[in-house]
């Protein structure tokens, strides 16, 4: 299963945002061949390389449950071909690169993500901004390596291409264009999460009730694990330089779930700490006690975009979104002492599991 690296603009968030999501049961089980009591039988695993990251299929083979073991491969291959920043001939570059007032056709992927961008940045009152590519360019975190920081000069020119008022939707037609020559849509901040949930469709499709799909950290989940229970997603303990250090763990089923985090995706430039969360309307750093993000929705594609969102606005105001649009999030906060403190809402609660269990 193992291909050429597709990298998308997601490489630079991909490799660290998310992975402080992971399976703290089913890996082992799998691995070890037997499981705890109740464990189903017939589970079979698919690997591979996207997104300059892994992904991982697990899903629990029957008579109703087709699934072609190139297909994976192959819809991969087509989202990073529609959606990669990183492949000039992409659907995405091919926008990207358009005289401003020039209406675009848009293919069905792509307009929906588009839609479920628009719909975040109203939400968020611009926190959370797919026409972000300027600044993450600038910042190092996108196609082209950057060895120094931006000037204030550049920092302000191009505030001017940021902002998704500076695109126009013609959802009827499903066109769009830009305003501006210079806009640069990234879709960073979604379109892993949109991988996992088009590849947890297929599987629907293909009459599979019990699977994870998981792409860099990021996952779906359907019915039970190997262990006969719902599927366990052990969520990481953000200590930059260490890993498996497990801060909490949730029971999860018929969701997505994705985490955000500011302790392993960073540059030192100039002896200075760059983070990749990148705030649209500073055009800087996101500079908050925020250490990750997680939370879990029916769409991947969604817990990605909240993930990020909420690590760009903050604890405070973070929490208060969360509330307000009903979300299930976890977030873990850096205290003056080093120390790390949960802050989580009523519906995540729900997904916790107990230390006992």
């Amino acid at each position: 299963m193992n291909k050429k690296l597709l990298r998308l603009s997601v490489l630079s968030l991909g490799l660290v945002v998310l992975v402080g999501c992971g399976s703290d049961s089913q890996t082992t089980e799998q691995a070890n061949g037997a499981g705890a009591a109740g464990a189903i039988e017939n589970y079979r695993l698919l690997e591979g390389s996207t997104m300059g990251t892994y992904y991982r299929v697990q899903y629990r083979q029957t008579e109703q449950c087709a699934v072609a073991t190139n297909e994976v491969d192959r819809l991969l291959v087509s989202f990073n071909q529609s959606l990669s920043t990183y492949i000039p001939s992409s659907e995405i570059s091919g926008f990207n690169q358009a005289r401003a007032e020039t209406w675009v056709s848009l293919t069905p992927r792509f307009s929906g993500v588009l839609q479920a961008a628009l719909q975040i940045w109203r939400e968020s009152e611009g926190a959370f901004d797919v026409t972000i590519g300027p600044l993450v360019n600038l910042w190092g975190f996108g196609p082209t390596e950057v060895v120094e920081l931006p000037s204030d000069e550049s920092l302000r020119q191009a505030a001017r291409w940021v902002g998704m008022q500076q695109l126009q939707f013609d959802w009827g037609n499903s066109a769009a264009r830009k305003n501006i020559d210079e806009v640069y849509v990234d879709l960073s901040a979604l379109a892993k999460g949109l991988g996992v949930d088009e590849v947890a469709d297929y599987l629907v499709a293909s009459n599979c009730a019990d699977f994870m799909v998981d792409i860099g950290g990021e996952m779906r989940t359907l019915g039970q694990s190997p262990s006969g229970r719902l599927w366990r997603i052990g969520v990481e303990r953000p200590v930059p330089g260490q890993r498996g250090l497990i801060q909490k763990v949730l029971a999860v089923s018929g969701q997505g779930i994705a985490t955000s985090g500011d302790y392993r995706n960073f540059r030192q430039v100039d002896g200075v700490r760059v983070d990749h969360v990148i705030d649209p309307r500073s055009g800087r750093p996101a500079d908050n006690r925020v250490a990750s993000v997680t939370v879990i929705h029916p769409q991947a594609q969604f817990a990605d975009a909240y993930a990020t969102t909420i690590m760009v606005l903050g604890v405070d105001d973070g929490m208060a979104l969360a509330k307000r649009l009903k979300l299930a999030v976890l977030i873990i906060e850096k205290s003056a002492d080093d120390t790390f403190v949960e802050r989580y809402t009523t519906p995540m609660r729900t997904f916790f599991v107990a230390p006992s269990e």
